[in-house]
């Protein structure tokens, strides 16, 4: 294992003499192992070494095992420990996310900020390879595919070539003991679900899938840092002195390099993006137009050549509106209200309403309720093909109408268009068993 460790260490250039290094300690196997390792290591690198132990009081008493269990096993190994507990439940309430993502953020959160030098975390490629199965789950590029990176910023990941059977051994030789962290041996969080039930038949299919899975991580990278390196040339010879507009003509590049370019123009102005906001930009690429990604932030194209602009709303006379869909309530926007009702576990549908009630199983995230928004399409129930909201209000709303239509959104796209029915995607089915009406009331003027 040791072995392994050092061709991680000076393939990724993990370490450089007169180094700190605090390592993040759990106090299960993965990490126990890793403060052993770099401590035997110390003087071969010429390094300093502490620990880290986040203690997430998630899991009562066995919270404060896990911390006291570290305490001891520094004192025994003379290793400074720093250790720092964190309100997990708190933050995810406060912040509206999931404990696994929560206690993420705020642990590397805490990790920068008690460390002075370099952390390192006891990701395995056994950890890896759940990552990227998980990965695929969602839907992922070529970064998604290479899971872990060995090196990010100032964390390393000394033992990322090594499997959790390398770790285990490895301990049961040196007679080291270890806590287990009961929560990995349920099935309620997804990762556990690959640990347990995927990947031992991945193994069972080849019993050498972790290595292969390396091998396949050394191609994907050296081929996805070629693409990103012809990418970044294209961007920076190109780029305005503002960083607002790539001065090249993209409809002559492959996707791979165009849809680099683009991410990389929303990373310049400090905007988030999505998979569907780079295929919405693509498509203006090729047809010319300008699609709106953030408050007064537009994306403009004209001949390929891709700019970010500044439209502020006060200079047009229509406004964007957004808001979240009460479910079962009622939402003003503009002069209507928009009412939606939940039916649960029912086989009725009443036919003259099947162009306002929804799959409420097949919508995404969260149901907004807005008006238009340039770039905007929607494949409706029953035509067969993608329409542009543009071109479809132009030649069948009046222009009086247009700016108040009410669009229903999920993080996926257009769910809903008032007059024109419900998207393809969310359309009642035989299988439908949760139905959402949606009824819309105008307020008449007095």
């Amino acid at each position: 294992m040791i072995d392994k460790v050092k061709s991680a260490i000076s393939m990724y250039d993990m370490l450089s003499s007169g180094d700190s290094i605090y390592v993040g300690l759990s106090g299960g196997a993965d990490s126990v192992s890793l403060l052993l390792i770099l401590n035997d290591l110390k003087d071969v690198y010429n390094i300093n070494i502490s620990a880290i132990h986040i203690n997430h009081q998630l899991r009562g008493e066995e919270s404060f095992r896990d911390e006291n269990f570290c305490i001891e096993l520094c004192k025994r190994l003379n290793i400074s420990l720093y250790v720092d507990r964190i309100d997990v439940t708190s933050y995810c309430k406060e912040n509206k996310v999931s404990l696994e993502e929560g206690a993420r953020i705020l642990r590397y959160n805490s990790l920068q900020k008690l460390a002075k030098g370099k952390i390192a975390t006891a990701h395995t490629l056994s950890d890896n390879c759940e990552t990227i199965v998980h990965n695929l789950t969602r839907g992922a590029g070529l970064k998604g595919l290479t899971g872990i990176p060995p090196v990010r910023d100032n964390i390393i990941r000394p033992i990322i070539f090594c499997t959790r059977e390398d770790v285990e051994n490895f301990l049961h030789q040196k007679g080291i003991n270890f806590v287990t962290d009961s929560t990995n041996l349920c099935d309620d969080y997804t990762r556990n679900k690959i640990r347990h039930n995927v990947i031992p038949i991945l193994k069972e299919i080849n019993p050498k899938f972790e290595r292969k899975v390396l091998d396949t991580i050394e191609v994907l990278n050296e081929d996805g840092n070629y693409i990103d390196t012809v990418a970044n040339t294209l961007f920076e010879d190109n780029i305005s002195t503002d960083r607002k507009t790539l001065n090249v003509d993209l409809r002559k590049y492959h996707n791979a390099i165009k849809h680099r370019c683009i991410k990389k123009l929303f990373k310049e102005n400090n905007l988030t993006y999505s998979h569907e906001k780079i295929l919405a930009i693509d498509n203006i690429i090729t047809n010319d137009g300008k699609i709106n990604v953030s408050n007064d932030v537009y994306f403009i194209s004209k001949m390929g050549i891709l700019s970010v602009a500044n439209i502020s709303r006060k200079c047009t006379n229509y406004v964007p509106m957004s808001t979240d869909l009460l479910i079962n309530g009622k939402t003003t926007i503009f002069n209507k209200t928009v009412e939606t009702t939940l039916i649960r576990n029912s086989t009725f549908i009443n036919k003259k309403l099947t162009n306002c009630i929804l799959d409420y199983d097949k919508i995404q995230g969260k149901a907004l309720l807005r008006s238009r928004q340039f770039g905007d399409k929607i494949k409706l129930k029953n035509r067969g093909f993608t329409s542009s909201v543009k071109k479809l209000i132009n030649q069948y709303v009046s222009k009086d109408c247009r700016d108040t239509l009410c669009f229903i959104a999920d993080d996926l796209g257009l769910i809903f268009m008032e007059g024109f029915g419900v998207s393809e995607r969310v359309a009642c089915d035989e299988n439908t068993k949760n139905y959402l009406v949606v009824k819309i009331v105008e307020k008449k003027s007095k």
